[in-house]
């Protein structure tokens, strides 16, 4: 019992493969299920943008540019998300782009519940970072053994 509650407080590869975790399956059903049809039909931006620009009313010719950093977000930044570079930043732009899609459905047709889910999921990738098991961690890391 004591082995198993040393195992529960200590840093052990377990919390190393869990970020790795966190990162790939989210990050590949973003891409395949929501990214990758939205990067692919650029006609399909000015829509999206929609669900930026009717909160802060009066700019509806940037709904291209949102509509634009919402298929970058989901396809791009998660791809970078799922391999672990630059993931802090890509995490960020990813859980903005959760954030207004959530207060799209809040306020309008649909169920914001799978937004909140993803926002969630990248919020945490954003504070515990990418972990030991990422490019970031070869790259940008500090320590060099």
């Amino acid at each position: 019992m004591n082995k198993f509650i040393d195992l529960l407080k200590s840093k052990c590869e377990c919390t190393q493969i869990g970020l790795l975790i966190l990162r790939i399956l989210p990050g590949y059903f973003l891409i395949v299920n929501h990214g990758w049809k939205k990067i692919t039909h650029p006609e399909k931006w000015g829509g999206l943008g929609e669900a930026v620009t009717k909160y802060l009313g009066g700019i509806d010719f940037l709904n291209p540019i949102f509509g634009f950093l919402a298929a970058f977000s989901e396809s791009v930044c998660a791809i970078l998300v799922l391999v672990g570079l630059f993931t802090k930043p890509a995490a960020l732009l990813i859980c903005g782009t959760m954030f207004f899609a959530a207060l799209y459905h809040i306020t309008g047709t649909g169920n914001p519940e799978l937004a909140l889910i993803y926002f969630s999921i990248f919020a945490a990738i954003f504070a515990a970072g990418p972990g030991k098991y990422s490019l970031d961690s070869k790259f940008f890391s500090n320590n060099k053994d």
